[in-house]
């Protein structure tokens, strides 16, 4: 007897039963679709429709007239724009513009954003004028908790990096307030002036050399031991020099009196002069962030280095007086450049400060009789064009202040002579200077600071330094209200 073969069952879907199931599923997503288009769950706003004026409103041509009418208005500004900066454009182009009404110009414009947006202006002023009192507070909160506080400065202009007013805040904070001045990137200056600067910055107060790491480095960040620091590649190498000096420096004052005692140290300076780089670099590790953008720390940050050392980190605020110069602002990398209203006016201050040979080298470009010259020259080598192949002198401006910023064009100052008639304010007792035990560590970074390479090797320019950044005056009382 022969078995008959059981056939397998097929699993293919029957076409009806398939059709019924897309049918089912595209009736459930439709049900889906229109719950949330009843609940509004997708988030969109609807869009209402103009209603226009009702035909029985007795004004309404009247209304019409003056809707046209206000369009009309509207295209011809339009176009009278559009014609003065063609015009505009084409005098620049054939070097026609001159400064002078460049600046009519320009306060035509404020006058007119000044009529057209009146309340507008105001609540962007009390903004701004909010935004620097929470920094100014996080100062005043910085000086008032440190026991020691470090002064940044950056060594191509410490002086243009110094604020006498701040050092005067931290006397007038209490006698248990020590001051230390600490001279940044000393890896962008020759070794004659970060010598004279040092002798210079310690006839008033304790003053330390310091080098950053590289921030381009993940993690552990390293010092450099000042024994083995060499003249060849002290520029190069990315890690810090000058930390061991500094610890050492604090490490004395904490041990300064009969009992141990933890401090705490406030990292106070102008923005982009390397406080956060330089607590970084103290504690090898990434805790701050760091950029060559000003005001990217926004407020107080604590970091414990060990058991005995707090660092405090401050942002930088720049307190300047209504007289201050833009353009010496701008160059002190304190104001981001792309928030300049005129960024042409700072590069007239760097070609005033740099040889025209320098430049010229620098950027590849022929020789230059002016500015604007200068600018459209830099501009057409760097592509730098608008619409229709006008060059971009703006541009062309931001680039050459962002060169001069990051140490591109290589500048370097000098101490100006001391006045010895005229005793310094900021001058305090020789007797600060004993709980540091200054001059043991001034011993230890001798050796770092002579493997810098001198003037003939560097070759920057050398420029006259700056003055010294002042607070505002109604912000410096907001400050003594706080410190009281």
């Amino acid at each position: 007897m022969v078995k008959k073969s059981k056939k397998s069952k097929s699993k293919r879907v029957p076409l009806r039963k398939k059709y019924k199931i897309i049918k089912k599923v595209k009736e459930h997503h439709k049900k889906k679709a229109k719950e949330a288009k009843k609940l509004n769950l997708s988030g969109k706003r609807k869009v209402e429709k103009d209603p226009g004026i009702p035909n029985d409103w007795p004004f309404k041509e009247q209304e019409l007239k003056a809707l046209e009418a206000r369009r009309a208005r509207a295209l011809k500004e339009l176009e009278q724009k559009k014609a003065a900066r063609k015009e505009r454009a084409q005098k620049r182009k054939l070097g026609l513009l001159e400064d002078d009404d460049v600046s009519m110009l320009a306060d035509a414009a404020n006058g007119k954003e000044e009529n057209f947006g009146e309340g507008t202006s105001t609540a962007s002023g009390k903004n701004r004028d909010n935004s620097d009192r929470a920094f100014y507070k996080e100062l005043v909160k910085v000086i008032e908790v440190s026991d020691v506080i470090l002064e940044v400065l950056d060594a191509r202009d410490p002086l243009g990096t110094r604020c006498i007013d701040m050092e005067k805040m931290v006397m007038k904070a209490g006698p248990d307030k020590h001051l230390v001045l600490l001279l940044n990137k000393i890896d962008l200056v020759p070794r004659e002036s970060v010598e004279k600067w040092l002798k210079y910055l310690r006839e008033e107060l304790p003053a330390v050399a310091f080098k950053c790491s590289t921030q381009e480095q993940r993690a552990n960040l390293g010092w450099k031991s000042s024994k083995t620091a060499k003249p060849s590649n002290i520029l190069q190498t990315s890690d810090c020099l000058g930390a061991e000096t500094l610890i050492k420096l604090l490490k004395n004052y904490s041990r300064s009196h009969e009992i141990k005692k933890s401090i705490t140290v406030g990292v106070i300076g102008l923005p982009n002069v390397g406080k956060s780089s330089l607590i970084n670099s103290l504690k090898r590790c990434h805790v701050a962030n760091v950029g060559a953008t000003p005001g990217l720390t926004r407020s107080m940050q604590e970091v414990q280095l060990d058991k005995n050392v707090k660092l405090l980190d401050c942002p930088g605020v720049v307190m300047l007086k209504s007289g201050e110069n833009d353009a010496s602002i701008a160059l002190r990398n304190c104001k981001r450049i792309e928030k300049l209203d005129d960024p042409v006016g700072p590069v007239k201050e760097i070609l005033n400060r740099c040889p025209a040979n320098l430049l010229i080298s620098l950027y590849k470009l022929p020789s230059f009789d002016s500015v604007d010259d200068f600018l459209q020259k830099v501009a057409t080598v760097r592509g730098k064009l608008k619409k229709g192949g006008i060059v971009d002198v703006e541009a062309a401006a931001r680039i050459i202040l962002h060169d001069w910023n990051e140490g591109k064009i290589p500048y370097y100052t000098m101490p100006p002579a001391r006045d010895q008639g005229i005793p310094s304010e900021a001058r305090i007792v020789s007797e600060l200077g004993k709980e540091f035990n200054v001059n043991e560590v001034y011993k230890n970074e001798s050796s770092f600071i002579g493997s810098l390479k001198s003037v003939d090797d560097f070759q920057p320019v050398e420029v006259l330094p700056c003055c010294p950044l002042n607070f505002d005056e109604a912000m410096l009382e907001v400050c003594n209200v706080y410190i009281a």
